[in-house]
């Protein structure tokens, strides 16, 4: 059970550190930035650098400059200069291939200049070419300034020339034929020239690489999607996953006031920000979320657990693949990739019997509790363990498995997963389809299974639950639901509800 096992400790963005540390090490001259957006961006960026290989995501690397600002300064950044660095750092990582093809253009020889000063770079880019809320004037001169602080009036003034060459490709960066043609834009952010030489990548079709630079996607990506989807839905997928993500809420379904606070937040913005998701979600388009509703501000009601921040997508599956069932038969539930506890959570709020927990992440199956608690909810059993490796011999009522993923869904929402490599495609369904037959052989007959990812790739999705059946030929596929294509903006997740005959 939890807490049983020693395990390593890790700092936030997954580093491993001694017992008196706690975070990924940075520079002292990062560290004496002033607490401005831009450079919270910029810090949060360069930490993503140090620490990626290692697990580090985007978001813990700006909770984790976050509360260093916070702790050397009074009160901290305040509320606009937290989401303004949150746009900055997740934005600038989303359009990263874009913004390294424009300032390939513009820079002569980039892998001269130091790795934090190209990041400095697309940050600015970023802000001058998609952020209309940030004056250009003001733009240049943050940029400018926080480059002379770091490296003196020379490279300030490679900085203010830069993005001045920048601002006069005027219109033509927004149209799809300016990211054609020779550019090194693949080694833009290599921290030297020998990581640039093994970056460099194979021959690629002029079409899928402008495409790809332009939707700002792994180069392989678009003829991966055409070859799956179509050309259609290929181009659609592309402009979804450069998007700024919508926020999503699920409303409590436990609490007394859950149906008069969900109609409250659908009538708390403008008509068409606010869309119902799920059976007690509501997502919110990109700056439409409501500070307050029904005259309590939105983190007060998440405090105390009249709501939960949870993707629109994974709400909309659940409704989807109608797990709801499990809870109006009572069956025992078994959440075997549990993560933070998301759709044990959920379940459990529409009066579902979530028995037990597991995953093999103990930092993240840790906070499940916590989420109970908030809401009002029962705690599970909880245990450490692999589900290819399931601790349960037979399972009898419901098993989710929300597997680990390639998360070609959610790039928008998780723009970090545009840095890994295709070869964790395989590897990603090699696991997936273990985990399938290891839990499989754990259903009892008439027990289900539910399988889900977030991502867009048939050999991970319904390939791999036309593997399983085709080995088992006891289980039957009840229901099976991918995220349209043409949506505009929800997340790219599959899922199917499978059963053992009885």
């Amino acid at each position: 059970m939890i807490g049983t096992k020693k395990e390593t400790r890790l700092a936030p963005c997954g580093q491993p550190v001694p017992d008196s540390g706690g975070h990924v090490a940075e520079s002292r001259s990062l560290r004496r930035l002033p607490p401005v957006a831009p450079a919270l961006a910029l810090r949060a960026l360069c930490l993503l650098d140090t620490g990626f290989s290692s697990g580090c995501t985007i978001q813990a690397a700006l909770q984790q400059v976050l509360e260093d600002a916070t702790r050397r300064q009074e009160g901290g950044p305040d509320g606009r200069d937290r989401h303004l660095a949150a746009e900055l750092a997740y934005g600038s990582l989303r359009m990263e291939p874009r913004l390294a093809f424009v300032l390939c253009r513009v820079l002569r020889q980039p892998l001269k200049l130091p790795l934090p000063l190209r990041r400095l770079l697309a940050v600015a880019a970023y802000a001058l070419l998609f952020l209309d809320r940030m004056p250009a004037h003001a733009v240049l001169h943050t940029a400018v300034d926080l480059a002379r602080q770091l490296y003196g009036p020379g490279l300030a003034k490679v900085v203010n020339a830069s993005l001045r060459s920048v601002q006069r490709l005027g219109d033509a960066v927004q149209r799809p034929d300016f990211y054609a043609g020779p550019a090194d834009e693949d080694i833009f952010f290599a921290p030297d020239a020998a990581a640039a030489r093994a970056l460099r990548r194979a021959a690629v079709a002029e079409e899928d690489l402008r495409l790809a630079r332009f939707h700002a996607v792994p180069c392989w990506l678009p003829p991966l999607w055409r070859q799956a989807y179509g050309d259609d839905a290929c181009r659609a997928l592309l402009v979804r996953s450069g998007a700024r993500p919508w926020q999503a809420l699920r409303v409590n379904a436990a609490r007394e006031q859950a149906g008069a606070l969900r109609r409250a937040l659908l009538d708390a913005v403008p008509e068409g920000a606010a869309r119902a998701v799920g059976r007690w979600g509501v997502a919110f388009a990109p700056g439409q979320t409501p500070a307050a509703v029904q005259g309590e501000p939105l983190a007060r009601l998440l405090e105390q657990g009249l709501l939960s921040q949870q993707a629109a997508a994974s709400q909309e599956i659940m409704a989807a693949l109608g797990l709801e069932d499990w809870a109006r038969r009572g069956w025992p539930v078994w959440d075997a990739c549990a993560g933070y506890g998301g759709k044990s959570v959920q379940l459990l709020e529409q009066g579902g019997d979530v028995r037990l927990c597991t995953d093999r992440s103990l930092s993240r199956l840790r906070q499940v509790p916590g989420h109970c608690r908030r809401l009002g909810l029962p705690v599970p059993h909880l245990a450490l363990a692999d589900a290819s490796r399931p601790p349960v011999s037979r399972w009898q009522g419901g098993i989710i498995a929300d597997v680990p993923c390639s998360g070609l869904g959610v790039l928008a929402r998780r723009p970090d997963l545009r840095r890994r490599p295709r070869e964790a495609l395989a590897e990603h369904a090699a696991l997936q389809r273990a985990i399938l037959r290891a839990l499989a052989e754990r259903l009892a007959p008439g027990a289900e299974l539910a399988y889900v990812t977030c991502t867009l790739h048939p050999p991970e999705n319904e390939q791999a639950v036309d593997w399983l059946l085709a080995e088992d030929g006891a289980v039957e596929r009840l229901a099976q639901w991918q995220t349209p294509h043409d949506h505009p903006w929800l997340e790219g997740m599959f899922g199917a509800r499978l059963r053992r005959r009885g």
